[in-house]
């Protein structure tokens, strides 16, 4: 029997969710995840020293881990939790109640009596839940309870070992008003305590760890090389308008390693490329950047032209060519990582540990390869979360059972070095560790969509992207111009497109990668593009855009002054309600609460309603309201507070300069604001379908996108219509 040598890859990533302009951020995973599954797994192994592991953690993940802990920066869900729970306003009450208990129910919530309870004082299903109407069956000490105990919750069994004050804290009674704001300020800090260790640990890897990491912002890596790779494996499949830019596929690889380099302090010698994403063509890139071996799907080493039985051609390393160029491939298996990624979960810690040493044992028996190789990778975060005590008993009985067993455990280099590659790929097939194909990242509506985003972007930047990319005396600001073009390029964006996975998320995400793309441009100096505010995800929500044209009841006949005179003059406009925006990337400090759209056979009118009824309307300091107007024509306008009075400005190219005349637009600014466009003047013609979109901007940048809507100019037919509806 040979002895079995047993390979763990844990891949840690999260994407860049940080505006890397404003250095805003809407998500809080690379923090709570770093207190969490990160923080484990590097604690773990190094109090199991005996035992050799690879762990994956890609290079967008480190920046934000650095971020919190070397800059001090923060994040939406952080900066709310730290608000005095006495202080909350009511848009911030509804973000905790929405956003405080997205944890796994069963086993990160349930398990505190006080949290389960008041989670289910909330209700499971939030689209099902009116938080307008449920803020208030909440008292302020409910909300502190939530602020600590969701913070609470997301500490793993490391953390929770090494600070006795933490399961104190989780231990209390079910009775309300359990923590004081100073429990809340002892919790952040051990949080950022264990994010700074976290940092530690991967700079000092204990020797039985070998680090690797992933292209810097986890790209599908053959898809930027060229789109059209995916018909290899995907023949059938509709796919974007054509996307080539192996430059950019170079940069991600080199770019990563460097910056992992710069970060722990040592040049990775292994790749997990994103999602298992290969093809021949990365070969070469991979060689020059030094790569000494990378590891993909099993599924894509059937398909590579090997053949047999795969207890006989599975278990050992192979070396891929391509050009005269090579790298060494592992692969995984899949049965094997796919049980503790979805199946472990379901049993006792112990007997889970237990099956899975017997499995590798068998191999070990079964095979006739010498010194096999079992390669098990996965997710080194998420799975935990649907294990007892974040996977705990059954990691803690894998590596007790795996010293007691004839296993060998290995780092991947460590095995390569002892036993070099002999058998070859000389046909690597294009594909991923998910059904050997591109089709979670490529070749749906809106998949594609995205893809036509990316490429319309580096058209209409021209050379910018491709001369900063190459010149490496590049400035500050053409340098993160790049980066926010590669963050786009990530796979996480492309994953929750379309209906392969669900989340409610959806809307964010799309909004990250936008805001991504739109950051390049910003950066470079240039307007940003009017499709980069055309949504990509779409659903039932008016507040965000409509699903088709806007049609109000009937015409309507304002006076422009700026004061809400009557309820009658806007009762037939379409009311877009801001307090009804979803998710974090919603802001907590809205500027308007409602707006207005209507028309007549003449105009179209727009009102804006401040958040509190009770002030007049104001812009702050350097915002301007933007309204893109366009069809076959296209205008770009703007409401600014200069001095001491509003300024309305137009210009005709949304990416020409700002003037004051040739567009008599009737505006008034007091309690409210209100603006009227003249269809005629506008160019704008009966039947003729018209964009708006509705942003903020502040000193260039976009803080907010508040609709994107579409509208048919209306004719003297339309009331006729709508009466008969």
């Amino acid at each position: 029997m040979s002895t079995p040598h047993l390979a763990f890859l844990w891949h840690m990533h999260q994407p860049y969710y940080r505006n890397i302009i404003t250095g805003d951020c809407v998500q809080p995973w690379a923090r709570l995840h770093g207190v969490h599954s990160y923080y484990d797994m590097m604690k773990l192994y190094e109090q199991f020293s005996d035992m050799h592991v690879n762990i994956n953690f890609v290079p967008s993940l480190l920046r934000q881990i650095r971020e919190y802990v070397e800059l001090g920066m923060t994040d939406k869900f952080l900066d709310i939790t730290k608000i005095d729970a006495k202080e909350l306003n009511p848009v911030q009450k509804k973000f905790i109640l929405r956003n405080f208990f997205m944890a796994h129910p069963d086993k990160m919530i349930k398990p505190i009596p006080r949290y389960w309870k008041l989670f289910k004082m909330r209700g499971s299903e939030t689209h099902k839940i009116d938080f307008e109407g449920a803020i208030r069956y909440f008292s302020w000490k409910d909300y502190l309870d939530i602020q600590v105990y969701y913070n609470l919750a997301w500490f793993g069994f490391k953390a929770r070992e090494e600070y006795p004050e933490l399961q104190k804290m989780l231990s209390l009674t079910s009775s309300a008003g359990n923590f004081t704001e100073e429990d809340k300020k002892t919790v952040l800090s051990i949080q950022r305590e264990v994010l700074k260790k976290l940092l530690e640990s991967i700079r000092n890897a204990s020797p039985n760890i070998e680090l690797t990491t992933t292209p810097y912002f986890h790209p599908i890596l053959p898809l930027v090389y060229d789109t059209n790779i995916a018909k290899r494996c995907m023949p059938k499949a509709t796919l974007p308008t054509r996307f080539q830019a192996p430059k950019f596929a170079d940069f991600q690889i080199n770019h990563g390693l460097t910056y992992f380099e710069q970060s722990v302090g040592r040049k990775p010698k292994g790749m997990w490329p994103s999602e298992g994403s290969v093809c021949p063509e990365l070969i070469p890139l991979l060689e020059k950047a030094g790569v000494e071996w990378i590891a993909t799907d099993e599924g894509i080493l059937e398909r590579s032209g090997i053949s047999g039985e795969r207890n006989e051609y599975l278990y050992q390393p192979y070396r891929a060519e391509n050009n005269d160029a090579k790298v060494n491939m592992v692969f995984r298996d899949r049965e094997l990582s796919d049980l503790v990624s979805f199946t472990y979960q379901k049993m006792s810690g112990a007997d889970a540990a237990t099956d899975l040493i017997k499995r590798v044992e068998e191999i070990g028996r079964s095979t006739k390869i010498s010194n096999p190789l079992i390669t098990i990778l996965l997710d080194g975060e998420n799975p935990w979360e649907s294990y007892e005590e974040n996977g705990k008993a059954f990691l803690v009985s894998l590596l007790d059972g795996l010293r007691a067993s004839n296993i060998r455990t290995t780092t991947i280099n460590k095995y390569l070095s002892e036993n070099p590659p002999t058998a070859k790929i000389t046909h690597l097939f294009s594909g991923s560790w998910i059904g050997s194909n591109f089709a979670i990242w490529v070749g749906k509506p809106q998949k594609n969509q995205a893809w036509g985003y990316i490429k319309r972007s580096m058209d209409e930047l021209g050379g910018r992207l491709l001369k900063t990319l190459e010149n490496h005396e590049r400035t500050d600001a053409e340098l993160r111009a790049l980066e926010s073009f590669c963050a786009a390029c990530g796979s996480d964006w492309f994953w929750w497109f379309d209906d392969d996975f669900s989340s409610e998320f959806k809307s964010d995400f799309d909004k990250i990668f936008r805001m991504h793309l739109k950051n390049a441009f910003t950066l470079f100096g240039r307007d940003i593009p009017v499709f980069l505010y055309n949504p990509i995800y779409h659903y039932n929500d008016s507040s965000h855009h409509s699903h088709g044209p806007l049609k109000p009841n009937a015409f309507i006949y304002p006076s422009i002054d700026g004061l809400n005179t009557s309820f009658f003059e806007w009762s037939n406009a379409i009311t877009i309600n801001i307090g009804t925006n979803r998710g974090p990337m919603a802001q907590t400090e809205e500027l308007f609460e409602t707006i207005y759209f209507g028309f007549n056979l003449d105009n179209f009118y727009l009102r804006f309603d401040p958040l509190d009824k009770n002030i007049t309307f104001a812009l702050r300091d350097h915002e301007e309201i933007i309204i893109y107007l366009h069809n076959k024509h296209q205008f770009k306008t703007r409401l600014y507070f200069s001095g001491t009075k509003y300024q309305f400005e137009f210009v005709a190219d949304p990416e020409g300069e700002y003037g004051k005349g040739g567009l008599n637009t009737k505006w008034a600014v007091k309690s409210v604001c209100e603006l009227g466009f003249n269809f005629k003047e506008l160019g704008f013609s009966p039947g003729e379908e018209v964009t708006i979109i509705l942003t903020v901007v502040k000193k260039g940048i976009e803080t907010r996108h508040y609709s994107h809507m579409t509208f048919i100019v209306p004719d003297e037919t339309y009331e006729r219509q709508m009466w008969r509806v």
